[in-house]
């Protein structure tokens, strides 16, 4: 059995190491196809199904069924018309079935997603003698196109897995979980670490270490300048039953080595998009650096994420901190890049 994973494009690596955890005899294809945010995974039971939705950097799961090149043009619509008319679906589909085709589009065309489930819809409806039901449908056929090439598969989530459903307060620049979690691995914290976000938001990254790593009792703490931001994390933690494992405080993370001496600092500072710092962007960030080396242990790692990547790495080490990844992911329509540094 084949299933299609999908993630925020440049997360592949840290896919392929979770699911080598939860999955140990699954073949892993990453980029299948080439294409960025996809990972296929060759399983041997349908009960490895639930260890695959519960990991933790995926958005979306399909069971694969096949894929084929097409064209730019609208012929294309004639192209998957003809290929999902030639596919035997007929266990999942069939008389009295109801169903849904969704398709994601990138790249440039000719036609839409929406003519792509039409086409895909129609061939179904044609081949299988299935009604279409968007809300109350049985089976959801993802369709998808990513430039020339076309994926079809039965989806096995309504919802992106980044979605954890415990947020109660939205944070104007939020960081999906997705990423978050991609960081703390990338971190690589210790058992009994300090692992501090000094500009923390809602919280994303501090109840992602309790949720996903709460075996290694982790000190945890999660500061922000902004109180409104503190009271919606403490909220957040509190409705995913790890409020009382985080410490949040109202604080500035240029002051940071007054008050804690981290082991790993995780943090996602503002990107100068939705909100610009009142000192500006290069300021805070170099005096946000100097603070997290004066305060970090000697040995210990700092992962960021920023559009800024170049200043980033620069100011990070002119600070003292030994630069060693740099690496692009797209959050939602913006390619940023995660930097991990080390303290020399």
């Amino acid at each position: 059995m084949e299933i299609l994973l999908t993630c925020p494009p440049g997360l592949e690596d840290i896919v392929e190491l979770e699911a080598r955890e939860k999955l140990p005899h699954a073949h892993v294809s990453k980029r299948h196809m080439g294409i960025r945010g996809h990972v296929l995974l060759h399983l041997e039971h349908d009960e490895c199904i639930s260890k695959v939705l519960s990991m933790r950097s995926i958005h979306h799961v399909m069971r694969y069924i096949t894929s084929f090149r097409i064209e730019r043009s609208k012929d294309a619509l004639n192209t998957i018309y003809r290929n999902i008319l030639a596919l035997d679906l007929g266990n999942v589909l069939g008389e009295g079935v109801r169903f849904r085709v969704t398709s994601e589009r990138l790249g440039r065309h000719e036609f839409t997603s929406i003519d792509v489930q039409r086409a895909a819809g129609k061939a179904i409806v044609d081949r299988f003698s299935s009604k279409v039901d968007l809300k109350h449908y049985d089976v959801e056929v993802r369709v998808d196109v990513v430039g020339e090439q076309c994926i079809v598969g039965i989806a096995l989530t309504k919802e992106s897995l980044h979605k954890r459903g415990y947020r109660v307060f939205d944070h104007p620049a939020a960081l999906k979980a997705s990423i978050a979690y991609a960081m703390l691995r990338l971190a690589e914290p210790r058992a009994g670490n300090i692992l501090v976000d000094p500009m923390c938001g809602s919280g994303t990254i501090p109840i992602e270490a309790a949720l996903s790593m709460p075996t290694l009792n982790l000190e945890l703490y999660g500061f922000d300048v902004n109180t409104i931001y503190i009271d919606g994390a403490k909220a957040n933690a509190e409705s995913a039953g790890v409020g009382g494992r985080i410490r949040f405080m109202c604080y500035d993370c240029r002051m940071l080595d007054r008050i804690v001496t981290p082991d790993r600092i995780v943090t996602n500072p503002p990107y100068g998009i939705r909100m610009e710092p009142s000192i500006g962007l290069r300021r805070l960030y170099m005096e946000f650096a100097k603070a997290s080396y004066r305060a970090m242990v000697d040995g210990g790692r700092i992962v960021v994420i920023t559009l800024k990547h170049g200043m980033m790495k620069n100011i990070l080490s002119s600070s003292g901190f030994n630069v060693s990844k740099s690496i692009p992911v797209m959050h939602g329509d913006l390619w940023a890049h995660i930097i991990v540094g080390e303290k020399r």
